[in-house]
């Protein structure tokens, strides 16, 4: 049993369906917008846009750099926190919700009743990971997580340096936590770092993983996940 596990969002906890056909879309209709009335938080994310450009970018050019980069589905931070941003919104207005597959509350109680602390590693901001879990459909699921990690606070998700650097923030040795992700290259990373690294074939998902070990939902993980 490990004392930790972190999990990934997209396609492990959730289907990619929910994240790339309701979030994302709704997230670009208004990327502009946002830019262009600036709206709290956007002054941050337009310098951090032309940092990363370099030169005199003016606004129309950090817009296009955002749009371009929402449809390549880059994990730039700036992107990522803009998302967030544009997300609470939506979620406050009670026009998004967080969908979750539905072993997943079940898991998170059994581990949170068992000492197991959890935590999030995903590529969206940590603002739009806690509105996620604490506005869904399966309702709020925060009090379960002792904390988050996005690309800026843990660091790009295929590096095994990120692992480290997690581990060490939570406190816990690398062979102690245990890593649920549907990303081939997430894993390899975390593997590196000395993680346990599973991956989760959640419907449609056609990865490759490679020597880590698969589930096709948490039930299969070896801890028990029915409600006690």
């Amino acid at each position: 049993m490990s004392s930790a596990v972190v999990l990934d969002i997209e396609g492990t906890v959730s289907p990619l369906s929910a994240v790339h056909d309701v979030l994302f879309p709704y997230a670009r209709d208004r990327i502009e917008s946002w830019v262009r009335q600036d709206r709290p938080g956007t002054r941050e994310v337009i310098a951090d846009v032309r940092s990363m450009l370099g030169g005199e970018s003016g606004v129309d050019d950090v817009v296009r750099a955002l749009l371009g980069w929402h449809d390549e589905n880059a994990k730039h931070s700036p992107l990522k926190t803009l998302h967030g941003l544009i997300w609470e919104q939506g979620f406050l207005a009670g026009e998004l919700a967080g969908v979750f597959y539905p072993d997943v509350p079940l898991a998170l109680a059994e581990w949170h009743r068992l000492g197991m602390r959890c935590w999030i590693y995903s590529s969206g901001s940590v603002l739009a990971q806690r509105l996620w879990f604490s506005r869904s459909d399966q309702g709020d699921l925060l009090g379960y997580l002792a904390g988050h990690f996005d690309t800026r606070n843990g660091g790009p998700k295929q590096d095994p340096a990120s692992y480290r650097r997690i581990a060490d923030a939570i406190g816990t040795a690398a062979g102690d936590i245990l890593f649920l992700s549907d990303s081939r290259a997430e894993l390899d990373a975390a593997a590196t770092a000395g993680w346990r690294a599973v991956g989760v074939r959640r419907p449609g998902c056609e990865t490759e993983f490679g020597v880590h070990p698969v589930v096709t939902d948490f039930t299969e993980l070896g801890v028990r996940t029915e409600v006690a």
